[in-house]
C-alpha cells in the first residue's frame, strides 16, 4: 500500500526526533563520574546499594526479592544465579531495605546512603 506524502512526512519527523532528541537531552550526561554543567553526580544521579545474599551455610541465595525504600525511594531487584544484588540510583538518605524469599526468614536492615555507593558484604538468610 502507498503512504501518503502526509505520512511519508510525520515519519521523517518522528525519525528525526528519535534521532537527535538524546544528544540534545543530555542524556548519558553522567557516565564520567564527573561534575557536568555545574552539577554533582551525588546530588543528582544518586549511588549504588550492592552486595551478596547467602544461607547459613555460606551458599548463594538466587531469587531473593530485596526491597529498599525511603525518602521517596522505592525500589525492588532480585539477587542473580550468584546471589549478587545491584540497585542504582540510590540519592543520599537513610532507607529500609527487606530482603525475602520463600523458605527463608525475612531479613530487615537500615541503612545510610551518605558519598559513595554502600557495599553491604555478605546478608546471611536462615530458615
Amino acid at each position: 500500500m502507498k503512504k501518503s506524502v502526509c505520512e511519508r512526512r510525520l515519519f521523517r519527523v518522528v525519525m528525526m526526533l528519535a534521532f537527535f532528541l538524546p544528544a540534545v537531552s543530555g542524556a548519558g550526561a553522567f557516565d564520567t563520574g564527573e561534575f557536568v554543567r555545574g552539577e554533582d553526580k551525588s546530588l543528582t544521579a544518586g549511588f549504588a546499594v550492592f552486595g551478596a545474599i547467602v544461607a547459613e551455610d555460606g551458599s548463594a541465595l538466587s531469587g531473593v526479592r530485596i526491597a529498599l525504600s525511603g525518602d521517596g525511594v522505592n525500589q525492588m531487584t532480585v539477587s542473580d544465579a550468584e546471589g549478587a544484588f545491584h540497585i542504582t540510583s540510590i540519592p543520599p538518605g537513610g532507607y529500609s531495605m527487606v530482603f525475602k524469599m520463600k523458605g527463608m526468614k525475612k531479613v530487615k536492615r537500615e541503612v545510610t546512603v551518605s558519598t559513595g555507593d554502600l557495599d553491604l558484604g555478605k546478608i546471611t538468610m536462615g530458615r
